[in-house]
């Protein structure tokens, strides 16, 4: 999908800013991201959708279009199987579930508003981010909602959770202005708040084997930020990237066989690909040592993997959907090798991806 610049620079200022155009040869630095002041004051998900489809989508090129298949289904064997990719469209408000490696798809779960990024827990159950309604689900890996946490301070688009089993949400913006990260202590009551006062807008998140959380994001000005909100820390601090360049923030994850962190990026060289970079961290500083490039399934770049995951089965492959506003393919959910990308070693552009957005693994 493309929308012209003008369209595309009233969107981000309506949705002060969470939307970065990629289209009609924009750059990605040209619309930028609208001054706090542009920032809307709180209302609810219902209304802001109802003002305009996308409001905080965490995607380079927002989507206008929505459509519903009807009523929740799922598969019996679903169960059974060892691993499954529970992908969400922001496009159908729905989430599939899909085997893995096969990507055979094994049920549909609807009623969601704007559902955006996912994390799993330790029991393969899956928290989504439903920015819409400002919440956050958990559902068991053979679809039952279990659990329903209230985000009552701004637009949640990414999770992540810990070997605690704290969940730490990403708020691409709060009600009020900058966004934050908002832990919940063994996914459940209260959260605590984090931030970085050098970061506006807040993306995705991964924890590393060591509790410490990571953050991708931007500044007021519209430029990539990462940010680390160390173990036991109150605050978060900015980690100064050498050795490229991100341009629009993606999923971040720590990849334990390379022991460094997998930094997604929507933009890979200021272009209409996705790639996710190998992040070595000291301190408080990252270098880029390495890429992996992902392409679609007729060989051509991979236009926009807005949040993978580094699977289970040893981190030997990387699963997330592929949102085609470039027109390439269809949209479709993959399974990458990892760290060597390329094309996809399966993939499904049958179960009715629009806007794929985020993506969990459930290992059973």
């Amino acid at each position: 999908m493309r929308i012209s610049k003008p369209v595309a620079y009233a969107v981000s200022v309506v949705a002060a800013g969470a939307l970065l155009a990629a289209c009609s040869g924009m750059s990605s630095q040209s619309s930028g991201a609208a001054p706090s002041s542009m920032v809307p004051q709180h209302v609810s998900g219902t209304q802001l959708l109802a003002r305009l489809t996308s409001t905080s989508l965490a995607v380079k090129a927002p989507a206008f279009h929505k459509h519903h298949s009807g009523k929740s289904w799922m598969s019996p064997d679903a169960a059974r199987a060892p691993r499954l990719l529970f992908q969400s469209d922001s496009g159908t408000d729905e989430v599939y579930v899909l085997t893995l490696p096969g990507l055979s798809l094994k049920g549909t779960l609807t009623g969601f508003s704007e559902p955006q990024g996912e994390c799993s827990n330790a029991k393969g159950n899956i928290w989504i981010t439903n920015t819409g309604t400002e919440q956050l689900l958990e559902y068991s890996r053979t679809g039952t909602l279990l659990a329903t946490l209230d985000d009552s301070t701004g637009y949640p688009v990414g999770c992540a959770v810990n070997s605690d089993n704290d969940l730490a949400v990403t708020n691409i913006f709060d009600f009020s202005g900058a966004g934050s990260v908002l832990v919940y202590k063994n996914s459940t009551g209260t959260p605590s708040s984090l931030s970085n006062p050098d970061q506006y807008y807040y993306y995705f998140d991964g924890y590393d084997s060591s509790g410490n959380l990571y953050t991708s994001g931007r500044d007021s000005s519209g430029t990539y930020i990462l940010s680390e909100c160390a173990a036991g820390a109150s605050s978060c601090s900015t980690i100064t990237i050498s050795g490229g360049t991100v341009y629009f923030p993606g999923a971040v994850q720590w990849y334990t066989p390379g022991n460094y962190l997998s930094v997604s990026d929507q933009l890979c060289g200021d272009t209409e690909a996705a790639c996710a970079y190998w992040v070595t961290i000291s301190g408080s500083s990252g270098t880029i040592t390495g890429t992996t490039d992902l392409s679609n399934y007729d060989g051509s770049d991979a236009c926009d993997v807005v949040q993978s995951a580094i699977a289970a089965n040893g981190q030997k492959y990387l699963a997330g959907g592929d949102y085609e506003y470039c027109g390439y393919t269809s949209s479709t959910s993959n399974r990458w090798a990892f760290d060597a990308g390329g094309k996809p070693s399966n993939y499904n552009d049958t179960a009715g991806q629009d806007v794929p957005i985020g993506a969990a693994v459930s290992t059973k």
